[in-house]
């Protein structure tokens, strides 16, 4: 009998140590499935801006995106951004922006102005990239969003992470 309380005061003490650092992983690993896809988005955002040409013009952007899916799920699901019934299609073809694994966010990309000839002028150019999840299904988001200015020297992603109820 002591044997057995023995037993199981020791899985208690295993169980109150492990459970807590394995559920906070989980969670982390969520978490970062939104930074990292946001950070392709930003850098394909980039290279296109860099590289784009229209009309004789450079320096453009291509119209707004998302939110795709269009809702976020608790579990990963796989997503065709390129596919003709997503939000924004066109403009995930031309940032060639497909995530290779299971989602579970909401991606959109907001330029505050689409089209060519964007750098160099005086008014300021932002661009944001957002990413919304409901990581437990109680209809509470988390919402991770970075931007980026377009500035007369180019490019310049934004130091500051705007994040509002990161694990909800």
């Amino acid at each position: 009998m002591i044997e057995a309380a023995l037993l199981l005061c020791l899985i208690g003490i295993v169980l109150a140590v492990f459970v807590p650092t394995f559920l906070r992983r989980v969670r982390t690993n969520k978490i970062n499935e939104a930074a990292e896809l946001r950070q392709e988005m930003s850098d394909r955002t980039a290279a296109y801006y860099a590289t784009s040409w229209d009309d004789g013009q450079r320096y453009c952007l291509p119209p707004s995106a998302g939110p795709t899916p269009a809702a976020p799920t608790v579990d990963s699901v796989e997503v065709d951004f390129f596919a003709d019934d997503e939000r924004g299609h066109s403009t995930w073809e031309a940032l060639d922006f497909q995530p290779d694994r299971p989602v579970r966010y909401s991606y959109t990309y907001t330029p505050s102005r689409d089209g060519c000839a964007l750098n160099g002028n005086e008014d300021l150019r932002t661009v944001a990239f957002r990413a919304e999840g409901d990581l437990d299904g109680d209809l509470v988001r988390s919402t991770f969003e970075r931007q980026a200015t377009l500035e007369a020297g180019g490019w310049k992603p934004a130091d500051a992470l705007h994040v509002h109820q990161r694990t909800e």
